[in-house]
């Protein structure tokens, strides 16, 4: 989970870019690294930032999590995430990941296209339900 975190654009490159280049895996691995460092770039100039630096807080909180399938060498899972919409309202979304085991540890496999957009979908009542939760401090 924290491979997803580390590629947020609002990161900024001084995290994102040493994640993406040895954490990040796949055919869509280079679409990613330029995907993350185009959207940095349009968020830091309205937000007045210099470039390296982090782009204000996250408001996305990691909620849970659902693992689709496990072998040794590759996880298929679900990430619940939630934030809130342009009311303030919470939404829950689900991303869909997958990591292979690479050079003794695991790495993300870059979505299609380099983005997430295919991948998430939003998250009903229901479905959050089916996810284990994240448990603070453990």
């Amino acid at each position: 989970m924290h491979i997803v975190v580390r590629t947020n654009p609002q990161i900024g490159p001084t995290v994102f870019d040493p994640t993406l280049r040895t954490q990040v895996v796949g055919t869509d691995a280079a679409a990613m690294r330029i995907q993350v460092a185009q959207a940095y770039d349009e968020l830091r100039g309205p937000a007045g930032v210099a470039y390296g630096q982090p782009i204000g807080r996250l408001y996305a909180t990691l909620r849970g999590y659902r693992i689709l399938s496990y072998t040794d060498d590759e996880v298929n899972l679900r990430l619940l995430t939630e934030a809130p919409d342009a009311s303030g309202a919470p939404v829950a979304v689900s991303t869909e990941l997958r990591l292979l085991w690479s050079a003794a540890d695991w790495a993300l496999v870059a979505p299609v296209g380099g983005t997430f957009d295919q991948v998430v979908t939003a998250a009903s009542p229901a479905d959050v339900a089916t996810f284990l939760p994240f448990i603070a401090g453990g």
